[in-house]
């Protein structure tokens, strides 16, 4: 009725930087999102290939060990990690949610080489994105600093970080 009054939902430039730089960085990452409501980042990998349950099964066991061990030698306690998998067949999405309260670059790296050597080939990679290692560099310390922003500044709604044939492209839900 009053549609007036209500206010335009914008994306918060940090977040939304946050979001395009981990889609520059890490090419094997397809899509971003964050949710303010939970404050879990989700990263989703394309796999393409066929796969069994058990391959599924194994690789979430492998990451959550390894994911376990990093916050173990970082002297993280607490964080909150969710991974699942959404189709077997064809196209197939790896998820992986994780806190923004204490994740890092380091982890979001550790994160994608662990995709990246379990499957593979069959990891879907866009590596025509951009391949000046200056650029790559600058990048990564961009996204620590809105790692760190995040962690400090209330953002509201969900933001959604995709990559759109050479772009990426973020927008607010």
């Amino acid at each position: 009725m009053f549609d007036f009054l209500k206010k335009e939902r914008k994306a918060n430039p940090d977040a939304s930087r946050l979001l395009a730089s981990i889609l520059v960085v890490y090419p094997a990452v397809q899509s971003v999102s964050y949710d303010s409501k939970s404050g879990m980042l989700e990263l989703s990998f394309a796999l393409n290939g066929k796969f069994s349950q058990n391959d599924f099964e194994k690789f979430l066991k492998y990451v959550a060990e390894s994911v376990e061990t990093f916050h173990h030698l970082e002297g993280l306690g607490g964080a909150t990690i969710e991974l699942n998998v959404e189709g077997i067949f064809g196209t197939c999405f790896l998820n992986v949610r994780r806190d923004m309260a204490t994740l890092t670059c380091r982890e979001l790296a550790l994160l994608t080489e662990l995709a990246e050597n379990y499957f593979g080939d069959k990891l879907i990679e866009d590596f025509e994105n951009y391949s000046d290692e200056e650029y790559i560099m600058a990048q990564e310390d961009f996204l620590e600093q809105c790692l760190s922003n995040m962690r400090q500044m209330r953002i509201e709604g969900r933001l959604v970080g995709v990559r759109e044939q050479e772009r990426v492209v973020v927008y607010a839900r």
